[in-house]
């Protein structure tokens, strides 16, 4: 009876090990459907493209200075209103300058002796009644009251500030009567009838960068959009931002654009013929990029470079060629370097 019910027990076991055995048969019909991802896919072939890179500039006068002293003395009188248009040479400051003057008249004075001395010792000299010795001596006189002269003026200009280019001034800082030093600004004087204006522009974008090139530049301050022209391109590459400092011209004849304004700046390349994938084909993992190129019923991810880009489109500069297709809608599906597809769209 023991051994029977032993017998019995093993059977059991062996019966209840088979029922959870795992299926080797192979993975069932429904589980391969699964596994394949259902894609649309995409034609690549050489479309109409313009490249564009965006930026933010700030604006700089063409010309622009403060205008200070080049010595220490007191302001005698002011002869310019606050945001008042000049001319180049326009005397805007006249400083303390009494004393200049004064020497100035001095140094005439002593000119017109010195010069009526040499006149009567050139007529003793035609009769040899005179040394030349001393003619020559008179005559360096001369050229030393000419030469205090020179100086004594260039003290007068020192102390009469005007405009060194046309401009428009800023907002007075000082007043009369007050003393004023080298360094001290009295106002500012800005060219503004031409404006600079100065962006940043991703190191990857160099290629994109020609001398001449059309730009339009816009600011939430007007409802216009202004052109311009680049001008020139920065020699070094920022190793912090890795930028570029791009610089445009622009034309300026109302005075409508400030120095310090903020601008939308938007670069238009030439028209060219290049492969263009939709932006939802594209995969980013830090700088690399890369799509899945179909072939027959597999997908394939390759690795791309990247060029331009426009609203929804991006352009492929290397990595792929025309003719190529490639999955659009259903990357986030694909895994691996490889995978299977089922085209439902093109």
């Amino acid at each position: 009876m023991r051994v029977f019910l032993i017998a019995v027990l093993v059977v059991a076991l062996l019966a209840g090990g088979l029922l959870y055995l795992p299926d080797r048969s192979g993975p069932k019909e429904e589980d391969q459907e699964l596994s394949i991802a259902s894609v649309t896919a995409w034609n690549m072939v050489p479309r109409e493209f313009q490249s564009r890179v965006n930026a933010l500039g700030t604006l700089r006068a063409w010309e622009s200075v403060d205008i200070t002293p080049s010595v220490a003395e007191t302001i005698v009188e002011l002869h310019f209103h606050d945001g008042e248009a000049v001319n180049k040479q326009r005397r805007l400051v006249t400083l303390q300058q009494d004393e200049e003057q004064a020497g100035l008249r001095e140094g005439q004075e002593m000119l017109k002796e010195q010069q009526r001395e040499v006149a009567r010792l050139e007529n003793l000299a035609r009769n040899n009644q005179v040394a030349l010795t001393e003619l020559d001596q008179r005559k360096t006189l001369v050229e030393i009251a000419r030469i205090r002269i020179e100086r004594t003026r260039a003290g007068i200009e020192d102390r009469t500030i005007r405009a060194p280019f046309a401009g428009v001034l800023g907002l007075r800082q000082v007043s009369v009567g007050a003393l004023i030093k080298p360094g001290e600004v009295i106002t500012t004087l800005d060219d503004i009838s031409r404006m600079r204006l100065d962006f940043s522009v991703p190191a990857t974008y160099l290629r994109f960068l020609e001398l001449g090139q059309s730009i339009a530049a816009h600011s939430t301050a007007y409802e216009q959009t202004f052109e311009g022209v680049l001008t020139a391109i920065g020699s070094r590459v920022d190793p912090a931002t890795r930028t570029v400092i791009g610089r445009a011209s622009l034309d300026n004849p109302l005075g409508l654009l400030k120095p310090g304004l903020l601008m939308q700046v938007v670069l238009k390349g030439e028209q060219r013929q290049t492969l263009l994938a939709p932006e939802e084909s594209l995969v980013s993992r830090s700088t690399t990029h890369y799509v899945w190129r179909i072939r027959g019923d597999t997908a394939e991810r390759v690795v791309v470079e990247i060029g331009g880009r426009k609203p929804g489109w991006v352009e492929i500069v290397s990595g792929l060629e025309a003719g190529d297709k490639i999955v659009r809608d259903g990357v986030s599906h694909l895994r691996g370097n490889s995978a299977s597809i089922a085209i439902v769209e093109s």
